[in-house]
């Protein structure tokens, strides 16, 4: 293989970087520093897509021609997925207190992801390069909804499950509890750059071993 990462940030607008200037969202810190400690060219594809659903993430993936072929290229792909599903039952919870439609969007939550990853898998069939995947686990970006920690907690657990010799769940809520003044936005639901710089900490944390064995040993 040739020596450097094929990059797809793939996902909401986390992926995109909302709530931060251009250039200082995680998909950028982390390819920089990819760059500067394995000494490689890192190349990004960027399919961020503001407020998008795991639902629609999902659909992307099985009929968006070009972010397949990107699939088929990447060694190296960054999914964030599942903060709108919760925003979006979240907010019939907080006015009604009925906690099914929250019961129901963890369920479809489950569902879409596994259907996600399982396409991945079926797109990249037949492609000797391995993919290392990074599936980033949820912040509370609701903390003054009634029990939304609790709620957050239920879909990041669910992540483990996910877990693949290639795939990896990056957990970033314990660097968020109790650090919204310092890593939210204005707007109380995305990360301020700060708050993007703590994401790309843990994502280094946990690809930077692994892209070196998998690719440069």
């Amino acid at each position: 293989m040739e020596k450097g990462i094929h990059y797809l940030a793939f996902g909401d607008s986390l992926t995109v970087g909302y709530g931060a200037s251009e250039g200082h969202g995680f998909v950028p810190i982390l390819q920089n520093r990819l760059k500067s400690k394995l000494n490689v060219p890192v190349t990004l594809k960027h399919a961020g897509t503001n407020g998008a659903t795991t639902g629609q993430l999902l659909e992307a993936i099985m009929s968006d021609a070009e972010l397949q072929m990107e699939i088929q290229k990447a060694t190296l792909m960054t999914i964030t997925a599942g903060g709108n599903d919760l925003i979006q039952a979240a907010i019939p919870f907080f006015y009604e207190g009925d906690n099914a439609v929250l019961k129901a969007a963890l369920h479809t939550y489950e569902t879409n992801y596994r259907r996600m990853i399982n396409a991945i898998n079926k797109i990249r069939a037949g492609i000797t390069k391995p993919l290392l995947i990074a599936v980033i686990g949820l912040y509370n970006p609701i903390p003054q909804v009634p029990d939304a920690a609790y709620w957050v907690q239920r879909f990041n657990l669910f992540l483990r499950k996910l877990e693949q010799p290639h795939l990896c769940v990056v957990q970033v809520y314990d660097a968020f509890v109790g650090q919204a003044m310092r890593y939210i936005s204005d707007d109380a639901i995305h990360p301020n750059e700060d708050g993007y710089e703590q994401v790309a900490n843990r994502l280094e944390a946990a690809l930077l071993e692994q892209l070196q064995q998998l690719y440069f040993a």
